[in-house]
C-alpha cells in the first residue's frame, strides 16, 4: 500500500483520513493530463537483538547493516474530467518479507470523481479502520515522523471498490467518510468461502484544529478458505515495520481517534480492538504468528491504544514520540499478555522534497502478548530496541 498524489476536489479531507500522500513535484505530460513523479528511500538499521524467549532463533543476535533501497514511480493520468487513472509501479523488498526486486503494480485505480465531493475508486482499495494515520510504506515514508510503523497500525491495499466524500457545514466544520468493499487477499482469489472484506471510516474536523474519527471493518470468509495460506484478512500486512519483525492480521477490528493540530505541534490519540474467530495453532506448518498457515477455532482478541506527538522545532527539523500498548485479551489466555512499543524520532527537512530522520524503539513484549517476536511457550517474555536512521527523496 502506498502514499500518492491525488489530484481531486476531495483530496485534502481524504488524505487526513488515508495519509496516502507524499509531497513531490510532478513531471507532466500531454497538456498535464500525464503526471509523473515518485519516491526513494535508503535505511540503515542498528543491531536490534531480542533478548529473552525469542520465537525465531536468528533474532537473539544480529549486527547493524543497511536495508535494501526502496523506489517508486507515481502515474496519474486525467482521462476525462470525471475520470483517471492512478497507478503505482514500486520494487518493496520487504513487501511479502522476502527480498523479492520484481517492479510490480502495488497501488492502483480507476477513479470517478461525483457530483458534491464524492467518489469511487475501483481497483486497489486501502484498508484501515485508523484515521489521521501516518504510516511509512515502502518508498512513501514522509508522511509519517518516525522511520518505523506504530505498534497498532493495521493498514494495507486490497481489490476492491472505495467510495468517498468529504463535506463542509455551515459552521465551517468539515466531516469526511469512506467506505470499501474488497477480497479479503491482496492477489486474485476465489476460493468458496472467501468472503468480502468490507469497512467504513469518518472523521468530524473542528476549525479549531481539533479532530474526531472513528472506523469498523469486518472480514466474513471462512475457516476452509484460509487453511494453508499466511493469513486471510491482509489488513495487518502491507509492509509492516521497517524494523521487519512480524504483525498480526485479524478479521473485526473497531477504532476511536481524536487528534489535535495547531501550526507546530499535533497529538493523535487512539483507542481500538480487534477480534477474530480463528487462533493461530501454535509455531503452525509455516513458522510464527503472521506466517503461521495452521488455524483452530478459538476465538482472539487484542484490544489496544496509542499516543503521539510531533513538535516543528522550525521549518526544518521537528522531534516526535509516539508510545502504543496492545493487550491479549484472547480465550484461554491467562498469563502476562501485553505488548509495548516507545518510539522516539526526529526529522531534519534539507529541502522540500528530502527528509532524513532518526528513531530509538524500545519494544517490550509479555509471554501471552501476541507480540511477534515472543515464544509463547517459554516464560518471560521478550524485549528489543534499537536505532534505525533513514534518507528519502521525493520527486
Amino acid at each position: 500500500m502506498k502514499r500518492t498524489l491525488i489530484n481531486m476536489n476531495v483530496a485534502a479531507a481524504i488524505l487526513a483520513m488515508s495519509a496516502v500522500a507524499t509531497t513531490a513535484t510532478a513531471a507532466e505530460f500531454m497538456d498535464g493530463k500525464i503526471k509523473i513523479s515518485g519516491a526513494a528511500m535508503q535505511s540503515w538499521q542498528s543491531g536490534i537483538d531480542v533478548d529473552g524467549a525469542a520465537a525465531n532463533a536468528g533474532d537473539a543476535s544480529s549486527d547493524s547493516a543497511f536495508q535494501r533501497m526502496r523506489f517508486a514511480l507515481n502515474i496519474n493520468a486525467q482521462v476525462s474530467e470525471n475520470v483517471s487513472v492512478f497507478a503505482e509501479l514500486a520494487e518493496e523488498p520487504n513487501d511479502w518479507g522476502n527480498g523479492s526486486a520484481a517492479i510490480s503494480q502495488d497501488l492502483g485505480w480507476i477513479q470517478f470523481d461525483l457530483p458534491n465531493n464524492t467518489g469511487v475508486r475501483l481497483g486497489n482499495v486501502v484498508s484501515t479502520t485508523q484515521n489521521f494515520i501516518r504510516y511509512s510504506d515502502g518508498a512513501a515514508v514522509q508522511s509519517n515522523p518516525f522511520v518505523g510503523n506504530g505498534l497498532v497500525d493495521m493498514i494495507t491495499a486490497e481489490e476492491g471498490l472505495w467510495a468517498y466524500g468529504s463535506h463542509t457545514l455551515s459552521s465551517g466544520t468539515n466531516v469526511t467518510w469512506d467506505a470499501v468493499l474488497a477480497t479479503p487477499d491482496f492477489f486474485t482469489d476465489f476460493s468458496d468461502g472467501q468472503g468480502y472484506n468490507m469497512g467504513l471510516r469518518g472523521t468530524v474536523n473542528l476549525e479549531s484544529g481539533l479532530s474526531f474519527g472513528a472506523g469498523t471493518f469486518k472480514t466474513n470468509h471462512d475457516q476452509a478458505s484460509v487453511a494453508g495460506k499466511a493469513a486471510g484478512s491482509l489488513i495487518a500486512v502491507g509492509d509492516g515495520d521497517n524494523y521487519q519483525f512480524a504483525s498480526t492480521a485479524v478479521n473485526a477490528r473497531a477504532t476511536h481517534d481524536v487528534q489535535y493540530k495547531a501550526n507546530n505541534f499535533l497529538v493523535h490519540g487512539l483507542i481500538g480492538q480487534a477480534e477474530d474467530d480463528y487462533s493461530w495453532v501454535g509455531q503452525g506448518t509455516g513458522g510464527s504468528g503472521l506466517t503461521s498457515t495452521a488455524y483452530v477455532a478459538q476465538k482472539s482478541k487484542m484490544a489496544f491504544w496509542s499516543i503521539e506527538g510531533k513538535y516543528d522545532i522550525s521549518n526544518d527539523f521537528y522531534v516526535a514520540a509516539r508510545y502504543a500498548e496492545s493487550e491479549n485479551k484472547s480465550a484461554g489466555i491467562s498469563g502476562p499478555n501485553e505488548a509495548t512499543r516507545l518510539q522516539l524520532g526526529a526529522g531534519y527537512w534539507m529541502n522540500d522534497s528530502t527528509l532524513f530522520k532518526a528513531e530509538y524503539v524500545k519494544q517490550e513484549e509479555d509471554q501471552f502478548s501476541g507480540g511477534g517476536a515472543t515464544d509463547s511457550s517459554v516464560a518471560g517474555g521478550t524485549e528489543w530496541d534499537g536505532l534505525i536512521v533513514e534518507a528519502s527523496v521525493t520527486f
